[in-house]
This record gives structure tokens, C-alpha cells and sequence, in this order.
């Protein structure tokens, strides 16, 4: 690992918290208004770039016009194409804004880790900002019941699975069976096992295309 731990802490509690308050800011704003203030991260992002130090950069006034233009012009046809009508809340807002600042620090910052070690893999990034953010994912799970209930589906849908893989083999156990015993018949009872046989195979395809679904 080419970068210590400490940097992958910071990286991954911009990260998580990002997340947690773009999320969360659901439960107060509808989407078009998310949507709409998202739309200004590219703003955001050349704002912050300016002041993180290891990048400082420095962008011409044309380049923020566009920006500020760009920004306008998502605004306007998110409004635009949206089916609700915006709905604010001031909770609502300061959580998606502070997700905003941490989205535009949480870039700027990977550059600057690529940029200090040029030997820093995008793999490693992933990879260790991940597991970092474990440990801070687990205590509000448990705390909100989520881990429980990600445990208990996982379980009914391999129970599901396992159900419905039983029905599949059952089907073409008879099906095999019926297929055997249409070479020992004749006449109107061959008809019969064909037509049965027939059956089972649209049986055999409703029980795929329902455990398809349920996946």
C-alpha cells in the first residue's frame, strides 16, 4: 500500500458522509430539487480545487462563466422536465448543500492523493476507502434495524431461490419421465404424454421467469 491509513480515514469519512446526506436529504426535498442543487457540483468543484492545497488552481473567468451557465442551464431543465413541483425544506437544503461540499472535496482530494504518489493505483483507492467506511456504515445499521433487515432478505432470497431451483428439478425429473414413456406408447396415449410433456415445459419456463423476477 503506498499511502497510510490516515489519508484513506479522511477520504473515506468525505465519502460516507457524502452519501449519508445526499441520501438522507430525500426525506426532506423531492428529487427535482436534489436534482437541481446537484446540478451545481461542477461549480462546486472548481471553487474548492482553488483553495485545497496540492492543487491550487486557478481557473480563467471565462471557465466560471461557463460553469455558472452550464449550472443554469441543468437548473432550468430539470424545473423543466420535472413532473412535481419543487418542495423546500431548510433541513432538507443544508443536508444536500453539505453533501455538495464534501462530493467537491472528496474529487479534488483523490487528485491530490494520486498527484503527492503517483504510485497510488485506482484499486487501492477503492479498495481501502471502502473497507475504511465499513466500520462507520455498521453502528447506524445495527442502530437503525438495516443490518437486520438486509440479513433477513438475503436469507428469503436464497430460501426463494433454493424453492424455486427444487420446483425446476422436480419438473424436469417428470419431464424426463414423461419423455421415456412416450417411446412405450402409442396411438391416443402418446398424444396425451406429448401434450403432457408440452405442460411441463411451460411450467419449467414460468418457474424461471418468476425467480427472474423476484431477483
Amino acid at each position: 500500500m503506498v499511502n497510510p491509513w490516515k489519508t484513506y480515514v479522511k477520504l473515506s469519512a468525505v465519502l460516507m458522509g457524502s452519501h449519508d446526506l445526499t441520501k438522507g436529504s430525500l426525506a426532506f426535498l423531492n428529487y427535482p430539487v436534489q436534482l437541481m442543487f446537484k446540478s451545481t457540483k461542477v461549480l462546486l468543484v472548481m471553487v474548492m480545487g482553488a483553495f485545497i492545497p496540492g492543487l491550487r488552481r486557478k481557473y480563467p473567468a471565462h471557465e466560471y462563466v461557463s460553469a455558472i451557465l452550464l449550472v443554469l442551464g441543468l437548473i432550468l431543465f430539470t424545473l423543466a422536465d420535472a413532473q412535481t413541483s419543487p418542495s423546500f425544506s431548510v433541513i432538507g437544503v443544508i443536508m444536500v448543500i453539505a453533501a455538495l461540499v464534501m462530493d467537491s472535496f472528496l474529487g479534488n482530494l483523490q487528485e491530490v492523493i494520486f498527484n503527492m504518489n503517483p504510485e497510488t493505483t485506482q484499486m487501492e483507492m477503492l479498495f481501502c476507502s471502502t473497507v475504511v467506511g465499513l466500520p462507520l456504515l455498521i453502528p447506524p445499521m445495527v442502530l437503525t434495524g438495516e443490518v437486520f433487515e438486509a440479513w433477513n432478505s438475503c436469507s428469503e432470497a436464497r430460501l426463494r431461490e433454493a424453492a424455486s431451483l427444487e420446483k425446476h428439478v422436480l419438473l424436469k425429473k417428470l419431464r424426463d419421465t414423461l419423455e421415456s414413456l412416450k417411446g412405450h406408447v402409442a396411438g391416443r396415449n402418446k398424444d396425451d404424454v406429448e401434450e403432457a410433456i408440452a405442460m411441463v415445459n411451460v411450467l419449467c419456463f414460468a418457474v424461471l421467469s418468476l425467480n427472474y423476477d423476484l431477483q
